[in-house]
């Protein structure tokens, strides 16, 4: 499991998935002496010791709250020594949160492109709310038509789906989306939804994709890493 807390990703691993692992595991205690050290560990990846406690719990909770770490392009990997402690650990770590989902598409045309979204200033996927006993596989079509312009798209398997934390009147929340592959002709009119700030839809390649991908969220590149080493299997 990953979540992301803005640019921060946090990953909860187990031993018994990585069996032939070559990382150093530090105490909580060191990863927190690095945090406080600020930015000269941006874009570093860190691999800690996770245990199942309330005291760690609450450690990890107050990590991704903090608005200096959560602008770092940092990743942190806690790694339990079972799978089941690692579930257990995701399953009370979820109860800090207000639960809420979203659904989104990674769609693309005849050409192999990709449908991007310029929303605040990033270049992302078209995405958003759930509404009420909305099917999940519904609620994806409906945004990707109403961030895009799109009239028709072609629903088709489902991805892994993401996790991210935000903060809305002094709740925390975690979003889960809910992800889907979709296809639509590029000969359809792109239009952007300016009542959601989406200032441009665009089809991009994958090339074109990768030299903005770092006006991207570390989510949307995570997706497409994902994409992409799928693709080569």
């Amino acid at each position: 499991m990953k979540i992301f807390a803005l640019n921060l990703s946090i990953e909860f691993l187990n031993m018994e998935g990585q069996r032939n692992y070559n990382f150093e595991l530090i105490s909580l205690e060191d990863l927190m002496g690095i945090l406080f050290k600020g930015t000269e560990f941006r874009n570093q990846k860190l691999y800690a010791k996770g245990e199942n406690s309330e005291e760690f719990i609450q450690h990890v909770f107050e990590i991704q709250k903090n608005k200096v770490w959560r602008d770092m392009e940092l990743s942190i990997s806690f790694v339990f020594k079972s799978k089941e402690r690692q579930e257990s650990f995701w399953e009370e770590f979820k109860d800090q949160f207000k639960s809420v989902d979203a659904a989104g598409g990674l769609v693309q045309n005849e050409n192999g492109e990709y449908l991007m979204i310029y929303n605040r200033k990033k270049w992302t996927l078209p995405k958003g709310h759930v509404e009420w006993q909305e099917p999940i596989e519904e609620a994806a079509v409906r945004e990707v038509l109403e961030e895009t312009g799109l009239k028709e798209v072609e629903l088709r398997e489902q991805m892994p789906e993401t996790f991210h934390t935000f903060k809305k009147k002094k709740k925390w929340i975690l979003k889960t989306t809910f992800w889907y592959k979709m296809y639509a002709s590029s000969e359809q009119e792109l239009v952007p939804e300016a009542a959601e700030d989406i200032e441009d839809v665009k089809w991009m390649s994958k090339e074109e994709w990768m030299s903005v991908a770092n006006e991207s969220y570390p989510l949307t590149r995570d997706l497409f890493v994902n994409e992409f080493t799928k693709s080569l299997i």
